[in-house]
């Protein structure tokens, strides 16, 4: 075989090969909330009643200054990443930071996996903050299910809180 023939041009182009996109967190993602507004928390990511409670937003803060401003909490938040693998992205864009959180303590929300926002406490502050809205209007549309009475829906919906 010549070294002519060996290098020719093949008639028919290599088949191309589509790529699946199985996950595209970037698509996913939740918005970063807005400092001095209220944004509905759900403790532990459990979607119920009763684990639920509201968070104002204090400050947002990046990579760089939360770790200047909270030296202890980044050295939390850097070994709970490690820890829990399954729920928190390797790095996440902002740190959200409420002053009063569950227990009326600081609490500090981070990127999950999937694009979200939990919590990096311990066993008191750890939710699931729901910025877009749509955990709190998918927990209303089925409060049927729950054994309330009339007055105390009313007043849980408007209130946002039992």
């Amino acid at each position: 075989m010549s070294n002519k023939n060996r290098f020719r041009k093949r008639k028919e182009p290599y088949p191309v090969i589509e790529r699946t996109v199985i996950y595209d967190r970037k698509r996913r993602e939740q918005p970063v909330p807005e400092v001095g507004k209220k944004y509905h928390c759900f403790d532990d990511g459990k979607i119920r009643f009763s684990r639920h409670y509201i968070v104002e937003i204090s400050e947002i803060l990046g990579y760089c200054a939360f770790r200047k401003k909270y030296p202890e909490l980044f050295k939390n938040y850097t070994s709970l990443v490690k820890r829990c693998y399954w729920l928190y992205a390797k790095s996440t864009d902002f740190f959200v930071v409420c002053e009063h959180g569950e227990d009326n303590g600081l609490e500090v929300f981070v990127r999950t996996k999937d694009g979200g926002w939990f919590s990096i406490g311990g066993f008191m502050n750890s939710g699931e903050l729901d910025v877009t809205g749509n955990l709190w209007k998918d927990l209303e549309e089925h409060i049927d299910d729950f054994d309330y009475t009339p007055e105390e829906k009313k007043r849980i919906i408007k209130e946002g809180t039992i």
